[in-house]
């Protein structure tokens, strides 16, 4: 019965440790949506698709982002269904920076606001409400 070389066993662990590492998801960020606070939407629950797209609106804290343009080119992309509870305003939901933007990244820290921009689902487009056309994100930890 012929013998491994040495050091074979260490390959075949190395490369299967690259291989999952190489093949894993994507990483994802914990975003928190919120719909607008209208007290007879509260009622009903409200459902955002998965792949949905959020775009950049500014700094939070910010009352002039809309008007002195700090925005960047960032979208982030739901990656599964989430569903706002009736008398609930907010829920979370795993996403993934997707878009060809030259910021790669967005933490907590730094308190972006993220406006819903439509469906990454190009022929399988679901119905838009306009409480989901209003829904606003936020992210709560870092996507690197």
């Amino acid at each position: 019965m012929p013998r491994p070389w040495p050091g074979h066993g260490w390959v075949i662990t190395a490369s299967a440790i690259a291989l999952s590492v190489l093949s894993g998801p994507a990483d994802a960020a914990t975003f928190q949506i919120c719909r607008t606070v209208d007290a007879a939407e509260l009622f009903g629950r409200l459902v955002i698709p998965a792949d949905s797209l959020f775009r950049d609106n500014g700094r939070a804290d910010d009352p002039l982002a809309a008007f002195n343009g700090d925005r960047w080119l960032l979208r982030v992309e739901t990656v599964s269904e989430v569903v706002i509870p009736a008398l609930q305003s907010c829920a979370r939901v795993q996403v993934r920076i997707t878009g060809d933007s030259s910021v790669k990244s967005v933490s907590v820290g730094d308190n972006r606001t993220f406006i819903y921009a439509g469906s990454g689902r190009l022929l399988d487009r679901p119905d838009e409400t306009e409480e989901l056309l209003s829904a606003k994100g936020r992210v709560l930890d870092q996507v690197p």
